[in-house]
């Protein structure tokens, strides 16, 4: 898929060329164009030179005494010192570098996973940092190279070079790793390849007593995932006023992770576990439910052209570009062995099952903007226009594996033939043949007939098709639909999710016959407008009208009501205020629940309903969330205030409260937060800030349960009604999840001298979430846990799932001499973490229970780790 918006990539693009590009130290140049990442940087060192750079003590201005301020009170950074240059050779070159390399020791729970999520920490050697930069003083010409590897799965590479004003090019590698799991014991052996298979002792009919035995000298492993990106990009000025760009990225993504199975009838007549009831940890006969590992094994690769006008006679400026994006998965399918029989005692021969992985994909988009002046009230005409194609065209999979379901073989009592499903010529198409097509037109007109007074008008019309369209249809055997996935669930009559005209087995089943191809239309209309009261005060307005016509789904129209107030002041003395408020309200057609009938077989001609009827595909009040109707009310206030010439206070405080109208459904969303921040910086070499955020969330929603008593046995399973048989109102019940976040942190820069400079960060990360619930009667809680749950057994919510970390970052440097320095690392790490869903996993025998096999053990409940560097850095 696309990995940046074309319009994201333009303007990155033309800030990237109208400015010169800094040398070595001046900045990282991280915001200039360049093709796939946008930002280079390592745990050692996240912003990729923030370690090396050296603020300079005369400021913005050789005019101007300390630091300026942006309109709204901020101070702008300290420029960064330009080092000592030497020339290079007896020409016009003079160059700069750098090079740091050291070791790196780990200790502590070195190997937890939150640790290093997203970071390569390994003992060793490891290049802090090699950079070369030259300048060409009188051509312009330039280049610059930076590196950085803590591990071979933690590096980045980047080189940059051209000419200014004239041309740029830029080429990177870069390794980044995430590591998902330190505590995994996968049950199967062949993890990282496409086939998963049991271990000596286990065969397909295996009892929980027996997975359990095998799974517990079951051999520790890391699941992690490495991104390899590499790319180079250009560009250049064509003439006077074209300039011309083009990119190419390739990442691969390489490892393995957790991935799904089959979960189906493991709850089913379930009894107490050994703790006694409150305890379903003993599963019925019936299936398995498995938590597998698959491979990671894909490429994806972009390609960017485009072309720029800056200026010209006709007044008309030119944006196009032209962006593709494809996707290669070297392993398309997953096979995996399953140690408990599908249905034990049945005569289904199934002992594994198959997943398809992603398939391969294009994606193309063209796009194509312009604007020109006019002269009515010094106005603006803008338009833009865009085509974009997602296609996949993937040799589609048989439904069933001949490795676990051989030909001359049958699936279950209805006498299914494994040969007429164990091949590719059990479809109706060989090939995926889907694709989704776009298109988007935008006009927009900017006047401003004062001073003090400007508007916009803005029409934005975006249309999708999708078409694809897939029919399941088996020309073996005349059927409709499916079998179920290999090792999903026992293959018995009723249950095969097959539909056939004329047989008394499927004429009266209610299986899925087709894809449902979701497609939607929407346009936009704005109007907005700003006029500035005086000096201190602007007031701005805007209404936004989102008319959707999403098809097929359950409103045929939903229209979207934005109302944008805002107040900026700077009344309140040396202050600046930003204050906003939007009121949103979502209505459209009536609401049909269940708009997809088309593609199930009730809507196919032969279909014979059972004497019971259909059973009810919804409760009839059930609104989804972004279809039902909505009323929000968001306010942000933004605070900024100077604190003398040297400090900064900034204070940021919202609160959203949305309203859906619905009991069935999400039925409210409310969001409350306050971000405080203070900046203080006296002197070049001196920096100090303190941050603190909070967030609280509240998201509530309703269901009713069905009574599974008149399920496929009266025709009151049929009543879609919220109060009536069916649906009663004993069976409702709510959910309400309660989320709390805070972030705070120090930071604290200092350079005592020349030669020593000392960076101390400390950052917390607190998180508590809580799902609580309610219920009208215990009708409301599943038939499967009510045979051996009481009242105070369920209660009325889970444990909270709690996160909290704190880290201590220190650098050092140390000169010792003018070129030879030592960079000293240091960070401390210590954390809790308690989530519920990894209660009484303690040991890998804990992972299987009952028929279930789970993965993983979960991370460390309680963490600490530290990290230290000793670094030599040589420099000119």
């Amino acid at each position: 898929m696309l990995k940046r918006k074309p319009l994201t990539a333009l303007l990155g693009l033309t800030l990237g060329l109208a400015s010169p590009l800094p040398l070595l130290a001046q900045t990282d140049a991280s915001d200039s164009q360049r093709v796939g990442n946008i930002q280079f940087g390592n745990s050692l060192d996240p912003t990729g030179w923030g370690a090396y750079a050296v603020p300079d003590p005369v400021g913005m201005s050789y005019l101007h005494a300390g630091q300026l301020r942006t309109p709204t009170g901020v101070l702008y950074p300290w420029p960064h010192q330009i080092p000592d240059e030497a020339p290079l050779g007896t020409g016009d070159w003079t160059y700069t570098w750098l090079a740091q390399f050291g070791y790196i020791h780990t200790s502590g729970d070195r190997n937890d996973e939150l640790l290093r999520m997203y970071s390569g920490w390994k003992d060793g050697a490891a290049l802090g940092m090699f950079a070369f930069s030259a300048l060409n003083h009188k051509t312009g010409q330039y280049i610059d190279f930076r590196g950085s590897r803590i591990s071979s799965q933690d590096q980045y590479y980047r080189m940059r070079a051209g000419r200014y004003g004239d041309y740029h090019i830029e080429v990177f590698y870069r390794d980044i790793p995430h590591t998902l799991s330190t505590t995994a014991f996968p049950l199967w052996n062949g993890v990282g390849s496409t086939n998963l298979t049991l271990p000596n002792g286990l065969a397909t009919g295996s009892t929980p007593a027996q997975v359990q035995a095998v799974e517990a000298n079951r051999p520790r492993q890391t699941l992690s995932v490495t991104r390899q990106s590499e790319g180079v990009s250009w560009e250049s000025a064509l003439s006077r006023n074209w300039i011309g760009y083009a990119g190419v990225t390739h990442e691969k993504r390489t490892g393995d992770r957790d991935w799904g199975g089959p979960m189906y009838l493991t709850y089913f007549f379930g009894a107490p576990g050994p703790g006694g009831p409150g305890t379903p940890n003993i599963p019925g006969t019936y299936g398995g439910q498995y938590d597998t590992v698959r491979p990671v094994d894909f490429t994806t690769t972009d390609v960017n052209l485009g072309l720029r006008n800056k200026g010209g006679a006709s007044g008309w400026l030119f944006n196009f570009t032209m962006t593709g994006s494809f996707f290669r998965d070297n392993k398309s399918t997953l096979n995996y062995a399953v140690p408990f029989a599908v249905a034990p005692g049945s005569t289904s021969v199934a002992t594994g099952g198959t997943w398809s992985l992603e398939p391969d994909n294009n994606y193309y988009n063209v796009r194509l903007e312009a604007s020109h002046p006019l002269k009515l009230w010094h106005g603006e005409f803008s338009i833009s226009a865009a085509y974009s194609s997602m296609r996949q065209n993937d040799a589609l999979q048989a439904p069933l594996s001949p490795m676990y379901c051989p030909s001359g073989q049958f699936l279950g009592t209805t006498g299914i033939a494994c040969a007429d499903w164990n091949t590719t010529a059990a479809l109706s198409r060989q090939d995926g043949d889907a694709r989704i097509d776009s298109g988007l037109l935008n006009l927009r007109l900017d006047f401003r007939p004062s001073a003090k007074f400007s508007w916009h008008l803005n029409l934005r019309q975006r249309d999708e098709d999708n078409m694809t369209r897939y029919t399941m249809y088996n020309p073996l055997t005349g059927q409709y639909g499916y079998v179920p996935e290999n090792g999903a669930e026992p293959v018995v009559t009723g249950q095969t999710e097959l539909f056939q005209p004329g047989s008394p087995l499927y004429q009266s089943n209610f299986a899925q016959i087709a894809s449902i191809p979701f497609s939607y239309n929407d346009r936009k209309t704005e109007l907005g407008g700003s006029y500035r009261v005086n000096q201190n005060n602007t007031l701005s307005a805007s209404y936004l009208l989102d008319h959707q016509t999403p098809h097929p789904r359950e409103r045929t129209y939903i229209n979207d009501q934005h109302l944008k107030l805002s107040w900026d002041t700077r009344s309140l003395g040396s202050a600046t205020l930003r204050l906003s408020y939007e009121y949103q309200k979502r209505s459209g057609g009536p609401y049909n629940p269940d708009p997809y009938l088309a593609a199930y077989s009730p809507s196919m001609p032969g279909y014979v309903p059972l004497a019971v009827g259909d059973t009810a595909f919804t409760v009839a009040q059930m609104y989804k969330y972004d279809m039902s109707n909505l009323e929000a009310s968001k306010l942000k206030a933004i605070l900024t205030e100077p604190l003398g010439t040297t400090a900064t206070f900034t204070a940021t405080l919202y609160g959203n409260r949305l309203r859906y109208g619905a009991d069935i459904g999400r039925q409210s969303y409310d969001t409350t937060g306050a971000d405080l921040s203070w900046d203080w910086e006296p002197t070049a070499s001196t920096s100090m800030s303190v941050y603190a955020g909070i967030e609280s969330s509240r998201l509530k929603q309703g269901n009713v349960n069905d009574n599974e008593a008149l399920a496929f046995s009266s025709p009151e399973q049929a009543d879609t009604q919220f109060g009536g048989p069916f649906f009663p109102y004993a069976n409702f019940w709510t959910a309400t999840d309660n989320e709390r976040d805070v972030d705070a942190g120090a930071h604290f820069n200092h350079v005592f001298s020349p030669r020593v400079r000392l960076d101390l960060n400390y950052d917390y990360t607190y998180s508590r979430g809580l799902n609580s619930y309610n219920y009208a009667s215990l009708a409301a809680i599943s038939s499967v846990y009510l045979p051996f749950l009481t009242a105070a057994d369920i209660g009325n919510s889970f444990p909270p799932n709690v996160y909290r970390m704190q880290t201590l970052t220190a650098n050092l440097n140390l000169g010792l001499t003018r070129r030879v320095g030592v960079r000293l690392y240091g960070k401390y790490e210590f954390g809790n973490y308690a989530d519920w869903h990894y209660a009484g996993f303690g040991m890998p025998a804990d992972l299987i229970v009952g028929n279930r096999v789970f993965t993983e053990l979960g991370p460390q409940p309680h963490w600490h780790a530290m990290v230290v560097g000793v670094f030599m850095t040589v420099k000119l």
